[in-house]
C-alpha cells in the first residue's frame, strides 16, 4: 500500500537505496523495450557503498519481474522488493 512501511533495515555502517514508482511515478525505462518495467513497485538494495547500491536499485528495478535471480548474484549486497501484486521477496 502506498505510503506504508514494507520493511525495516537495522544496523550500522551500510548504505540503502530504493528505486520504484511511489514518489516519482514511472520514470525508469527498461532499455530492452523502451517502456516502464513491469513486475515491481520498488526495489531496495542494502550494501557497503551508496553509489553501487543506488546503481543496483535502479538497474534491478529496470529489469522488473526478472530482477530476483540477478539480485541474488550481487556480492556484499542484499535486496528487498515489493512486487506489482503487493507481495515481497528478499535476498536477506
Amino acid at each position: 500500500q502506498a505510503g506504508r512501511i514494507a520493511t525495516v533495515v537495522v544496523g550500522t555502517d551500510f548504505a540503502v537505496a530504493t528505486s520504484g514508482v511511489e514518489q516519482r511515478g514511472a520514470h525508469i525505462v527498461d532499455p530492452h523495450t523502451g517502456r516502464a518495467p513491469t513486475g515491481l513497485l520498488s526495489l531496495t538494495i542494502v550494501g557497503p557503498r551508496l553509489v553501487e547500491a543506488d546503481v543496483y536499485a535502479t538497474a534491478g528495478f529496470a529489469m522488473g519481474g526478472t530482477a530476483r535471480e540477478w539480485a541474488h548474484s550481487l556480492a556484499d549486497y542484499r535486496a528487498f522488493a515489493v512486487t506489482a501484486d503487493g507481495s515481497t521477496w528478499s535476498t536477506f
